[in-house]
């Protein structure tokens, strides 16, 4: 129904507002409507805050008797830091719930069976693709139990990320810089390669304007632990927000050297002597990291591809020519044949300043369930 559509692309656009913020709840637009009139509405605001639903219904008062809730994603049916939303739907008298997706979270969904048992007609999958693009990190983590991973890099037209003698700032302009925290902004880690991390000595931290309120944890996978201690990466934020991953091959004196500045450090199963990185993600999701981003280099971007575990790309492409046959890329490693390319669909390109970013899904036969 057209009513439908019209009131449930309301509640995406609230639920949008929560962006880089809900970690580690998805984002959550909720409306009520009676007769085509606007009785309430809402969004979840951060972890720990009231749900959407719960907000829209409060707005709502009594009027919401007998009316309808258009919320983006399945009402709960858990009490965690928050009552279930099930039950406040049941308890305000609603006739009936339309939710775009269904909640895969095994500890909160459920919540629209409940509300059929209250005798609460409910509805599934109005503007499902839209919702599901929205909270792709979310459903991403709950259906596949690791973080969603998206690799970003910054390049020239002939693909590469510096120069022979490895300098790099700035191939893009600032306008891109910024769309780049941006996209640190809404990570809930971003992760590069010890190679990365001795070359560039990159902080990590998102900047728009100010250091971001909630800090994304900062990534080192380093398999022998060969990070400074004075390293940016450390010194930049929270010391206790930067995460060296390491294999059971690390120096103790070097793992101990770096916990005293106050790094994390795990321990995770290696694979040849490097970090496996399967292991790796499901670390990360059990310290509620549901959105990873790879910023590189070139070998760590490769290996995450090898191991099947990116879901999408984001590469800034600048208007430059550098050549230089020992200038990086930045995909590495032992490389592919053209038949076996990581296909990718869903492409986007936009302006962005005078540099073009490109973004798009990779191929579910290229990612680990």
């Amino acid at each position: 129904m057209d009513e439908d559509r019209k009131w449930m692309a309301r509640a995406l656009e609230l639920a949008a507002l929560g962006r880089g913020l809900t970690s580690p709840n998805p984002m959550v637009g909720a409306v009520v409507v009676r007769d085509g009139r606007l009785l309430g509405e809402g969004h979840h605001v951060r972890a720990g805050a009231p749900h959407a639903e719960v907000v829209a219904l409060t707005q709502a008062g009594p009027a919401a008797r007998g009316a309808t809730l258009y919320v983006s994603l399945e009402p709960c049916n858990h009490r965690g830091r928050t009552p279930p939303c099930a039950a406040a739907i049941v308890g305000a008298g609603l006739a009936r719930v339309v939710a775009a997706v269904g909640d895969p979270n095994p500890r909160a969904g459920g919540g629209a069976d409940a509300l059929r048992a209250a005798g609460v007609a409910v509805e599934m999958g109005c503007l499902a693709e839209e919702a599901s693009a929205l909270n792709r990190v979310f459903l991403t983590a709950m259906r596949e139990r690791r973080p969603h991973v998206t690799l970003k890099c910054a390049m020239t037209l002939d693909g590469k990320t510096a120069a022979f003698d490895r300098s790099s700032r700035w191939i893009t302009g600032e306008e891109a810089r910024g769309e780049a925290h941006r996209l640190r902004s809404e990570a809930d880690a971003i992760a590069v390669g010890i190679g990365t991390a001795l070359a560039d000595d990159p902080a990590l931290t998102v900047r728009l304007g100010r250091l971001w309120p909630r800090e994304p944890w900062r990534v080192v996978v380093d398999s022998h632990a060969r990070l400074p201690v004075t390293a940016q990466v450390i010194r930049a934020g929270a010391p206790a927000r930067a995460l060296v991953a390491v294999t059971g091959q690390a120096p103790p004196d070097r793992v101990a050297a770096l916990e005293a500045r106050g790094a994390t450090v795990l321990a995770c199963k290696g694979e040849g002597g490097r970090v496996d990185l399967a292991d790796l993600c499901s670390r990360l999701l059990g310290l509620d990291v549901l959105g990873l981003l790879v910023e590189g280099g070139g070998e760590i971007a490769a290996a995450f591809l090898e191991a099947h575990l990116v879901d999408r790309v984001a590469f800034f492409v600048a208007p430059l020519l550098i050549g230089g046959r020992s200038a990086p890329t930045p995909v590495e490693g032992a490389g592919r044949t053209v038949g076996a390319a990581v296909r990718l669909r869903s492409v986007r390109v936009r302006a962005v300043g005078e540099d073009w970013l490109i973004e798009g899904e990779v191929a579910p036969r290229e990612r680990r369930g």
